[in-house]
């Protein structure tokens, strides 16, 4: 797919993040990198992208890079892309904005897609790059009704719905109280002018800032609200979370999320084991004999020992956490 002065579309999936809410388990894989139903999310990330149109990607690492690149480069031509480029950010991560600088040589003079490949969506990214090609704006940004629940920074929307200020509630000016609240959903298409708004050199840099600071210059940002499935994988709990809810989704939209046919659990053939039908079950997994597991995921390398009931629990990566709070 081509903007209207016939450049191909480019993606970049965000991959280099440290994953610090979700550890343990990012101290053995990068957060792109884990499961849901035994999927990678980069997998679905990366097929979201290449569904919208692109299939020349870019993946930026940092934490655990060669773990990640070594993933990316033997599985990214199955995944549909013909052509991969790796940012490694070294020494320092660069953040969002510092990640669009140190790949401004590959962006070149393309619309580009930008997607966290640690969320799992059905955000019709075709829509929005199309949405994007009739706005003509420099930036179209994909956001949700909900605002964040952590804390985080809200997209602000006009009447016309443009984006005015991207900022907590608490730093919204009076000005501007009167705008409607929204979540942005991590992903955007944006022309090659907003590096006018980046640092010229890769540093760490916040894409925020690039966003509100090309408002102020008088450039609209487009927003679009989309409805539907959205998981932010951030800790363990959204994680197992998001396991089950996918787990229990019917067929159809289960591949729709994932890009494939998703396995929830491997074939139990000692008949002493008893696993619900919530649970999800990595093929990486070791349970014993009269194991009873409810409502629980289990990753690569969870061990259950014989005649032990888990409930409520995600177990594997390092992880080993219950939630009692049901």
């Amino acid at each position: 797919m081509g903007d209207k002065h016939g450049k191909a579309l480019k993606s970049l999936v965000l991959a280099a993040g440290l994953g610090t809410r979700l550890r343990p388990l990012t101290n053995t894989i990068p957060k792109p990198l884990a499961t849901v139903l035994n999927v990678p999310l980069i997998n679905a990330a990366v097929r979201r992208c290449v569904l919208a149109g692109s299939n020349d990607l870019a993946v930026n690492t940092h934490h655990l890079a060669a773990i990640m690149e070594d993933y990316v480069g033997t599985h990214f031509l199955g995944l549909g892309a013909k052509t991969l480029f790796l940012s490694h950010e070294s020494p320092d991560i660069l953040g969002t904005g510092g990640a669009l600088a140190a790949v401004s040589n590959w962006w070149g003079e393309s619309p580009l897609l930008v997607y966290n490949g640690d969320i799992l969506s059905d955000l019709p990214l075709n829509d929005l790059v199309t949405r994007h090609q009739q706005s003509r704006r420099l930036v179209t940004m994909a956001i949700r009704k909900t605002p964040p629940e952590d804390g985080g920074r809200s997209v602000w929307i006009n009447e016309s719905g443009y984006v005015e200020n991207i900022a907590k509630k608490a730093d919204l000016p009076l000005a501007q109280a009167n705008l409607r609240e929204a979540g942005f959903a991590c992903a955007y298409v944006t022309e090659p002018g907003l590096r006018e708004f980046l640092p010229k050199e890769p540093v760490l840099y916040d894409v925020i800032l690039a966003f509100n600071n090309a408002i102020k210059a008088g450039h609209k940002i487009a927003a679009v609200e989309y409805q539907g499935f959205w998981a932010d994988i951030g800790t363990p709990r959204s994680l197992w979370e998001t396991n089950l809810l996918v787990a229990a989704m019917p067929a159809r939209q289960k591949k729709q999320l994932l890009g494939e046919a998703p396995l929830s659990r491997v074939s139990i053939h000692d008949p002493s084991i008893v696993i619900d039908n919530k649970s999800v079950v990595s093929p990486g997994a070791k349970i014993g004999t009269a194991a009873r597991i409810e409502n629980s995921v289990l990753l690569d390398g969870a061990v259950v020992h014989a005649s032990e009931v888990l409930k409520n629990t995600i177990r594997g990566w390092g992880l080993d956490l219950s939630f009692l709070d049901l």
